[in-house]
């Protein structure tokens, strides 16, 4: 069974159809996924907003359904309208996705304001590209540190990457390939689970 504290933080507690949402969601990474989508759906309607987010993700990413970005919208903004980190970074992710960068980074900033993780990394790549905001490379690498000083893989990735690209000249350089051959390192020094029995049969979509 997955934790829902693990993927959504400690607002999960608030859900009191959590344990029914973990267990749904664990249907998702193996042959039952179509009857654990089924169960996340009746779960949102009768308020889960665990479930909710879960349902909107998969809507986001095509999984399950075809790829459908205004279903998405709609089923985050409501866990969102609750006050879920997950679901306003979601929602963030969303508008990032159609398009709608200034709405996307209103959102983003919302949620890094309540410090929840994977927002940082997401917020940095619009400082990045000027999508939505003013093109700011000095606060992109600030929000990826941020990021990655909390542990957040992909905000660590980018932050490698950035500083190779020269973010922040020849220093900046060494310091990246530093990073990313850590970032190497801890990959072959993981287990190799796709040899095992519980390995999922399809990831089932987390928007982090």
């Amino acid at each position: 069974m997955i934790d829902a504290f693990e993927l959504y933080g400690l607002q999960a507690g608030d859900d009191p159809l959590r344990e029914e949402f973990e267990h749904a969601r664990s249907l998702l990474d193996g042959t039952e996924w179509r009857r654990g989508l089924e169960h996340l759906q009746g779960l949102a309607h009768q308020g889960s907003m665990l479930s909710t987010i879960c349902v909107a993700g998969c809507m986001l990413e095509g999984w399950g359904y075809d790829q459908d970005l205004l279903g998405a919208e709609r089923w985050y903004r409501v866990a969102a309208e609750s006050g879920f980190s997950a679901s306003v970074f979601g929602l963030g992710v969303t508008y990032q996705r159609m398009g709608r960068f200034v709405e996307a980074a209103h959102e983003l900033e919302r949620v890094v304001s309540l410090e929840y993780r994977p927002a940082y990394n997401a917020l940095a790549y619009l400082y990045s590209r000027g999508e939505g905001v003013p093109l700011d490379r000095h606060k992109a690498l600030a929000l990826w540190r941020t990021g990655a000083s909390q542990g957040h893989k992909p905000a660590r990735l980018a932050l490698a990457r950035a500083l190779i690209r020269g973010y922040e000249g020849l220093r900046g350089r060494l310091q990246g390939t530093r990073q990313a051959l850590q970032l190497i390192a801890e990959v072959w020094r993981k287990p190799d689970i796709a040899s095992h029995d519980e390995a999922p049969l399809r990831p089932a979509p987390t928007v982090h």
